[in-house]
């Protein structure tokens, strides 16, 4: 029993061992790329590029503002001026010590104290998968700031079931801080490769994706707890704030992929379209959860006609498989 003991405590700390140099290791590859702005206590990390009418980019879960920075970002920053925030506990961003932060509505004014700070004006906002349950929260609770808002392939309803297993190891006492700080790299090294593939399907992830946006920052201790805290609670702040989805009357566009296996189409977006008044919603068949990567052209479309005042089209627009976006537009 004695030796055995030892070989567990030894393996420990040389997993323990690992975590800190991992940690390390990708924070040097991976540093901020932008500034930081103080609120609640903490400091929230953003870009902030280019010129013109501003906007704002939320991520979703697991991610960070590069899966942004990595995209769309420079496109956008051609004709308006954008900002892309880490969400609170997440990337480079500070999570504050504040009650029911893991909210959507929470970090919702958490980024709207952080657009007031710098100045920003009326902007359109897009929140990508998690985000895009903080877009909407912002839409409920903030539409005077708003020209628009955009739900990319957002998390907006509740679902069936549950959420992956590792969540509860996550946050079970004594246990959850012992996997973080020994387990969860080695774990998160062998998931990735194929969390990455299933995100993209039936599209290919970019050549050395995640390297690029820097997804082993989500295997620190800290990121990690706090994704796994906001994915647990997600699906019960989306009970409330989905009955209040009818209030909206911000422009509202509202884009999907069709074969999206991370979020559901029918369980998300088409409720979503049909609670708004006068949202559009637009279908893109045979694209998975990453329309910003797989199909640009229709996301920078519906921002800039946003940024432009435009009203959005109402009703349901199909895009098939590999349809050209100037086939659409004329």
């Amino acid at each position: 029993m004695g030796w055995a003991l030892g070989i567990f405590v030894a393996l420990s700390a040389a997993l323990y061992a690992y975590t800190l140099w991992f940690g390390a290791r990708v924070e040097a590859a991976h540093p901020p790329l932008g500034d930081f702005v103080e609120v609640a206590g903490a400091k929230l990390h953003y870009v902030d590029r280019g010129e013109g009418v501003p906007v704002v980019l939320v991520h979703g879960a697991s991610g960070n503002l590069l899966d942004f920075a990595t995209s769309i970002m420079d496109e956008i920053a051609k004709d308006h001026r954008v900002i892309a925030f880490d969400r609170p506990g997440h990337g480079w961003s500070e999570r504050p010590d504040i009650d029911d932060v893991h909210d959507p509505a929470v970090q919702a004014r958490l980024i709207n104290e952080a657009l007031t700070k710098l100045g920003v004006g009326k902007h359109v906002l897009l929140g990508h998968s998690w985000g895009g349950a903080v877009a909407m929260a912002y839409a409920l609770n903030h539409p005077d700031d708003l020209l628009g808002v955009i739900p990319l392939a957002g998390a907006t309803f509740p679902w069936q079931g549950g959420v992956a297993w590792y969540h509860g190891i996550v946050q079970t006492p004594v246990v959850g801080g012992y996997f973080l700080r020994t387990l969860m790299v080695p774990a998160g090294q062998q998931l990735s490769g194929p969390g990455v593939i299933g995100n993209f399907y039936p599209d290919t992830a970019p050549e050395n994706y995640a390297e690029t946006i820097g997804l082993n920052l989500l295997f620190r201790p800290g990121n990690f707890r706090n994704n796994s805290v906001d994915v647990s609670n997600l699906k019960t702040a989306l009970i409330e704030q989905s009955k209040r989805y009818p209030e909206i009357r911000v422009p509202t566009i509202i884009i999907h992929g069709g074969g999206d296996r991370s979020v559901g189409f029918t369980i998300h977006s088409e409720p979503l379209h049909a609670a708004i008044d006068g949202s559009e919603l637009i279908r893109l068949r045979g694209t998975g959860h990453m329309p910003h990567y797989a199909n640009p052209d229709f996301v920078l479309d519906a921002i800039a006609r946003l940024a432009r005042g435009e009203t959005p089209r109402a009703g349901l627009t199909i895009v098939e498989k590999d349809q050209a976006f100037a086939a659409r537009s004329n």
